[in-house]
């Protein structure tokens, strides 16, 4: 909890979801607070942002959350990190990819295409030091892009809650 009082004062706005703390040492970029929203989760690679293969269209109450990390962490680390806590708070992960595997349009679909995160909430950094984890806890989706630049990482978080197939 020690942590928690001088992150939040860097924060731009938001909080953290209850159930999934922030990285250490991570502090809120951008942040959009929950409300009834639809979204595309990436279920496979991602080759074309407007196609539509490997997605699902959900909706539900969703939180945006963009995170920064500085000085830059690897990936792996920050998806272990991840991982760990939403295996502890039940969630199975659905589906995940690292670098090239995720698909060339893997960051486009969720941070530039408004189909994941809203458009300019998330301070995208596309090469190929990208994780991205799909998790799932009953009707709660988590979807993470984890990327690192040459001076900080930054993770993209959506939370979609309630979350029912888009009719």
């Amino acid at each position: 909890m020690a942590l928690s009082s001088p992150l939040s004062a860097q924060d731009s706005d938001g909080q953290d979801y209850p159930d999934l703390p922030r990285y250490p040492q991570s502090v809120i970029d951008g942040y959009r607070a929950p409300s009834l929203d639809e979204i595309v989760i990436p279920t496979g690679p991602i080759a074309d942002a407007e196609g539509q293969a490997n997605r699902q269209v959900v909706e539900g109450t969703v939180t945006h959350i963009d995170y920064r990390v500085k000085p830059a962490t690897a990936p792996l680390q920050i998806e272990r990190y991840y991982d760990g806590v939403l295996r502890k708070a039940g969630f199975a992960i659905a589906y995940s990819c690292v670098g090239p595997a995720c698909g060339r349009d893997m960051g486009a679909l969720i941070l530039n295409s408004g189909k994941v995160a809203p458009v300019g909430l998330a301070d995208g950094l596309f090469n190929d030091r990208i994780r991205v984890m799909v998790a799932r806890r009953a009707e709660t989706w988590v979807v993470l892009h984890i990327a690192e630049g040459p001076d900080r990482s930054q993770i993209y978080e959506a939370v979609v809650e309630g979350a029912s197939a888009r009719r």
